[in-house]
């Protein structure tokens, strides 16, 4: 029998591997299916994107009779009341649908990578002692440590090797450079926008930002026009998201402009994008994207950011990040 490493560290591997939480989600309800299907050779999924997959993640049976159905969470820590509105929210929008198709649920298994507190066991054995009696549904937790142990078993090797043992698969994550003395940036358009939006403490997003601008400068450098298109295209990416967040703020902004939230919720956004392709990126790049649109007057944190951009005399953030970049060159030996 093979011994596996703590589900902390198990399945944290599979967010390291997929860069954001939304691409773990994605796996790990793949592992779980390909999991029953090991016992259920039958299991499938169904696809509907916006709530119109029924609350269904993976199933058995006929859809126009009767189900088995598992509902995976990439829960890598439950906290409290998120988790459970969630999972309330998923087996509530199950039966739902169940009844106004005329489907019948005999068994609901909530997948989750963690292992609940006390408290949240607790919590957990109540509500679905309760929903059983109310629906007649039995409901079943499989959490990390179950989930582990099937991942043990020999009939299980395979998957094991197939989402946890990749190396070699995935090209190298671009580097994350960091830099020491963030004062130099303090001018900079990013950090006044910030200032702007009533941001105090900026340093973080100086980092962020020189995360970026390196990346994107060292791709220019190497001439590597693929990397350059993909980075541009992740532009695109979260400034949508941030013209989203922007105009849904718009009509609610304070007397000085201010929207609450919206730095933080495009940041959030922003680290959980996709990679595109040809990059392999990390959190603090997908970041560091955001505050280089505010730096080129793309985008903004308070309604009237073109105002500020038009009226800033600070030096452009990437002639001292130029000059690092090139101080860090190492000498040529002659």
């Amino acid at each position: 029998m093979t011994m596996l490493p703590v589900p902390p560290v198990l399945f944290g591997r599979l967010q390291y591997e997929a860069g954001t939480e939304s691409g773990a989600r994605e796996v790990f309800q793949t592992l779980i299916t390909d999991l029953v299907a090991l016992q259920h050779p039958a299991a499938n999924e169904v696809a509907g994107p916006g709530g119109g997959d029924w609350g269904i993640d993976t199933y058995v049976g006929r859809l126009d009779d009767s189900v088995v159905v598992w509902q995976s969470k990439f829960f890598l820590n439950w906290k409290g009341d998120d988790q459970r509105d969630q999972v309330r929210r998923s087996f509530n929008q199950l039966m739902g649908k169940a009844q106004a198709n005329g489907l019948t649920v005999d068994a609901w298994t909530l997948c989750v990578p963690c292992v609940l507190s006390p408290d949240e066991q607790k919590w957990f054995d109540g509500w679905s002692a309760g929903r059983r009696r109310k629906t007649g549904v039995q409901i079943v937790l499989w959490n990390g440590v179950r989930i582990r142990r099937m991942l043990m078993k020999p009939d299980a090797e395979d998957l094991y090797r197939a989402y946890f043992l990749r190396e070699g698969t995935y090209a190298p994550y671009e580097e994350v450079k960091t830099l020491d003395d963030v004062s130099s940036l303090g001018k900079a358009l990013f950090v006044r926008q910030l200032e702007e939006a009533g941001h105090v403490e900026t340093d973080a997003a100086r980092g962020l930002f020189f995360a970026a601008e390196a990346l994107a400068r060292d791709l220019a450098a190497a001439g590597n026009r693929a990397g350059v298109n993909a980075l541009n295209e992740l532009h695109l990416e979260v400034q949508s998201l941030w013209e989203a967040q922007f105009n849904a703020r718009a009509p609610k902004v304070d007397t000085d402009g201010r929207m609450a939230g919206l730095v933080d919720d495009v940041l959030r956004e922003a680290g959980q994008c996709s990679d595109p392709d040809g990059l392999r990126l990390r959190p603090a790049h997908r970041k560091g994207v955001a505050h280089r649109l505010v730096e080129n007057a793309r985008a903004g944190w308070v309604l009237h950011w073109r105002d500020v951009a038009a009226g800033h005399q600070g030096p452009p953030a990437g002639e001292s990040i130029a000059a690092h970049l090139v101080a860090e060159q190492p000498e040529e030996v002659s």
